[in-house]
Order: structure tokens, then C-alpha cells, then sequence
């Protein structure tokens, strides 16, 4: 087995950092690969927000997090030696200049974390903050030996998702984009394609001769923990139907691609959505579990007199 090397002296910055994904999900795995020792040896990791606070506090805020939702012990030295890379700018994304200060500290930390100039920009925000905040990195430069992450959804509606890839593309070359959606990270979602692909019991029944229908269920145990606002905006059809649950769906019903690689791999998938029939709004039920009217950040009043997102 082929020995893993840790890629080079990198900075990532991840915008929404005072977020829940930043808390939930990024700063959690960062550590992991930090413990794992699969980050670089020389890394710095910036939080960007409009929350005021310093670099001492960010540390102290991320540390219940990833105790919390984590996947390994937080041992002292451990910690002191992730929380030595966790740095923290505030500011704004849709003012012209706004991220000037952003771009002189990571000058800075090019030159006291070793960090090189290799950066990678993650974009844990509300979808409406996508574009702001391109176009901030070109106002300052920053698109030059760096990467771009997306997180979904990409866009409110078609025209706003095209708008948005034209600005992308008008900035970063594609080979720098990431267009993710961070619930194919998961473990049981990955092993579909190792049951369907690898499984000699399931690949030569795993088709329409065989399999009659199958059901796909969300089923979650918590509320919407605090992403009230960006729930009201962005919505539960948004925020799980075209995005999880349809990756979810191309990975069931996919072809098998000639090779297993990225591009194969996307070209399989964009076949089984082209192929999908519309679904008319009359053939759909849609509900609200009962409290959601009671959540931080969301309109007053019963679900029958409020808008749908």
C-alpha cells in the first residue's frame, strides 16, 4: 500500500465560519485530518465572518465543537497543536474592498505559517453570499494558485445558478471550482457505489429485472438547529431534494462509468437526471413538522397562512 503524503503548505479560509456547517461539519473533519495527520505540516486555517472576534476566541468557540460532533478524543496536546493553525478575520462580503484586510493577513501568514501562497476558499454561507464573495477574491487577486469550494445549493433557481456559474467561471478556471454537496461525503452514501460496483452478489441484479422501486427516506431526529433564516430562504426542497436526495438518486441508478474516475463518474450521474421525467406540483404533498413556526429566525403563525420557500 502506497505510503499518504500530506499535500503541501496550504490556507484555507472558510467564509461563514461563525456557521453551522463551519461548526457542525468543517471544523470537526479538519481536526480529524489534523489528528490523522493528513493536513499539511505547515497550514493555517482562517475563519471569515461577519462576527466580531479575535483569534483567541475563534479557538475557544471551535473547541466545544469539535468535542461535540468530532469522531475522535480531544486530547490537550493534540488540540494546542491544531488550534495553533486557527486564525480568524472579520468582515463583510458584499462592500467593494471589503476583504483588502483578509488579503494582507494571509500575505502575513504566508510569511509566518509557511503557508506559501497555496490557499483554498470555502464557502460555508447562504447561497445568496456566493457571489459577493467572488467577486471580493478578484477585487483583491486572490484567485491566482488557489481553490474555490461551493457548497450547494448552487443558486435559488436556474437562471440564478447560471448567473452564478458565469461569474465563477469568469473569475476561476473551472479546474479550480469544487461544486459540492457535503452529504456525499458521508460513509453510508459512499457505500453504495462500493455495494453496487464491487459486490458480486448485488452488481448483476442491481437493475429494473430485479429491483421493482425504491424508496428513499430522510429521516432526521433534529430540529433545524439555529439555520432558521436560512431555511426561510432557501427552503427544505432546496436544501435536500435537488441536492442530497438527488445525488443520493443518481448513485442508485447511475450506469456503471467505464472508469472510476471524477469526470466518468459525473457524466454517469447528469445522464440519470436527464432522464428523469418532471414531476407536476399535483403529485406532490408537502408538510411542516409541528414547532417549526416556534424556531429562532422564522416567520410567526400556523403553516397554512405562510409562503412556501
Amino acid at each position: 500500500m502506497a505510503k499518504f503524503s500530506p499535500p503541501g503548505p496550504t490556507a484555507l479560509v472558510i467564509f461563514g465560519a461563525s456557521g453551522d456547517l463551519a461548526h457542525r461539519k468543517l471544523l470537526p473533519a479538519l481536526f480529524h485530518l489534523f489528528h490523522e495527520g493528513m493536513l499539511p505540516a505547515s497550514f493555517a486555517i482562517v475563519g471569515y465572518a461577519r462576527t466580531s472576534m479575535s483569534d483567541d476566541e475563534f479557538r475557544e468557540m471551535a473547541r466545544p465543537s469539535v468535542e461535540r460532533y468530532g469522531r475522535c478524543e480531544v486530547e490537550d496536546e493534540v488540540w494546542d497543536g491544531f488550534a495553533s493553525g486557527l486564525f480568524y478575520v472579520a468582515g463583510e462580503f458584499t462592500d467593494e474592498g471589503a476583504m483588502a484586510h483578509l488579503r494582507q493577513r494571509l500575505e502575513q501568514l504566508d510569511r509566518t505559517a509557511g503557508v506559501e501562497h497555496d490557499r483554498l476558499f470555502y464557502c460555508a454561507t447562504p447561497p445568496e453570499a456566493f457571489p459577493d464573495i467572488v467577486a471580493r477574491l478578484a477585487e483583491e487577486g486572490m484567485q491566482e494558485r488557489s481553490r474555490v469550494v461551493i457548497e450547494k445549493p448552487f443558486g435559488t433557481d436556474l437562471e440564478s445558478a447560471r448567473e452564478l456559474g458565469r461569474l465563477v467561471d469568469g473569475v476561476f478556471d473551472d479546474s479550480q471550482v469544487f461544486r459540492i454537496d457535503h452529504y456525499m461525503g458521508k460513509e453510508t452514501v459512499q457505500n453504495i457505489l462500493a455495494i453496487r460496483f464491487a459486490n458480486t452478489l448485488f452488481e448483476p441484479v442491481w437493475n429494473r429485472r430485479f429491483v421493482s422501486h425504491v424508496e428513499l427516506t430522510v429521516a432526521e431526529e433534529i430540529g433545524i438547529e439555529g439555520r432558521g433564516r436560512f431555511y426561510e430562504r432557501t427552503g427544505a426542497i432546496r436544501d435536500m431534494v435537488q441536492t442530497h436526495l438527488f445525488q443520493v438518486l443518481t448513485f442508485l441508478a447511475m450506469e456503471p462509468p467505464a472508469v472510476l474516475d471524477p469526470e466518468q463518474l459525473r457524466d454517469e450521474k447528469v445522464k440519470v437526471l436527464r432522464a428523469m421525467q418532471p414531476v407536476s406540483p399535483g403529485d406532490l404533498v408537502r408538510g411542516q413538522y409541528d414547532g417549526y413556526g416556534d424556531e429562532d429566525g422564522v416567520a410567526s403563525g400556523p403553516p397554512w397562512r405562510r409562503s412556501w420557500p
